[in-house]
C-alpha cells in the first residue's frame, strides 16, 4: 500500500499535547480500518491548520462501503468519540467500489 502524507511544516506548533494524541489515535484507527477492511492500494493523509481548526482528511482507494447498511463497528465509533471529546466532528463518505474519505474537524484554541 502506498501512503502519501501532506502537512504544513509548522503543523505541530501550537497544538496541545492532548489534541496531538487524539489526532494520532484517530489516524491510527483509520489506517487499521483500511488495512483490515478496504483492500486499498493507496491512501492519502492530509493535515490542514485552518484558523482555529485542525482538519485531518484520510482518503483511500479501497472497496468502499454503503454507510447506510454497514454494521457499526468499534473502529468508526472510536473515531467519532475521540473527535467529539475534543469538541470536533468526524464525517465519513464512502460508496461501494469508490473508496472512503474520513474528514475530522477539531477546534485548536491555541
Amino acid at each position: 500500500m502506498h501512503i502519501t502524507f501532506t502537512a504544513p511544516p509548522d503543523l505541530e506548533n501550537g497544538i496541545e499535547p492532548s489534541l496531538k494524541l487524539t489526532l494520532y489515535r484517530i489516524l491510527q484507527e483509520q489506517l487499521n480500518n483500511i488495512v483490515k477492511h478496504a483492500k486499498a492500494t493507496a491512501v492519502r493523509v492530509e493535515f490542514f491548520n485552518q484558523e482555529n481548526f485542525i482538519r485531518l482528511v484520510v482518503t483511500d482507494n479501497g472497496k468502499g462501503f454503503d454507510i447506510k447498511t454497514i454494521k457499526k463497528g468499534m473502529g468508526l465509533d472510536n473515531i467519532r468519540n475521540r473527535a467529539e471529546l475534543q469538541n470536533g466532528t468526524a464525517e465519513i463518505e464512502s460508496h461501494p467500489g469508490e473508496g472512503c474519505r474520513l474528514t475530522i474537524h477539531i477546534p485548536n484554541n491555541n
